[in-house]
């Protein structure tokens, strides 16, 4: 236990550092403040699901944590906004920026990884491939929808409860070639990710208890 409240506090010092840092400095990242805490909330959801006794409360918890993932692969999209100081980075402004940039999105997606680690051991005390790979493949799709849903639609996670049939309707009127495309290779995107990171995880645990 002691182990586990070090690790959650290093993880969530980091955070902190990463928002001081881009609150303090001159960026024109400053929204990845806004994009990463979105990250480490499901981040901290999975984390309760793993600890509370209360079936009740690891339900509700596990729906936020559902409702919330899509908000750490979509930092992945983030890198649109490359635009703003280019490309070639030859400048010290630009990989100043891209730094920034790039650190913000590998620990959204890294948060993504692990809140996804800990769900799967939470809820499935034994490893089962085919069970992995089956709700890893629908989180996938899911997720993929909800960076959709943000990216294009504009819509945020507390809108499924504030605004739901605005997110009915407006996934409707959406429905088409670009969506599919999108959620499809996407989908894909977040599948090797998550799956090349759980099983490296599952690796080097391995090894550990052959050591």
């Amino acid at each position: 236990m002691n182990n586990k409240i070090l690790n959650l506090s290093i993880i969530h010092l980091v955070v902190f550092l990463f928002f001081l840092f881009v609150h303090t400095t001159p960026t024109r990242f400053t929204f990845l403040n806004w994009n990463v805490f979105l990250a480490l909330l499901p981040f901290d959801f999975a984390v309760i699901v793993s600890i509370v006794p209360s079936r009740l409360l690891k339900c509700l918890f596990g729906v936020l944590w559902l409702l919330f993932f899509p908000n750490t692969m979509y930092m992945m999209t983030d890198f649109i906004h490359l635009y703003a100081i280019g490309s070639d980075l030859s400048q010290a402004g630009q990989y100043f920026n891209y730094a920034i940039l790039a650190t913000g999105i590998f620990i959204g997606v890294g948060l993504g990884v692990l809140s996804l680690e800990i769900m799967t051991r939470a809820v499935f005390h034994r490893h089962v491939h085919l069970t992995y790979f089956s709700i890893t493949a629908l989180v996938s799709v899911l997720s993929a929808l909800g960076i959709y849903i943000g990216r294009y639609l504009r819509l945020n996670s507390w809108d499924i409860f504030v605004n739901f049939h605005v997110v009915l309707r407006n996934i409707a009127m959406s429905m088409g070639y670009h969506m599919f495309t999108f959620v499809i290779l996407f989908a894909g995107a977040q599948f090797a990710v998550l799956v090349v990171f759980h099983y490296g995880i599952r690796m080097i645990k391995l090894e550990q208890t052959q050591a």
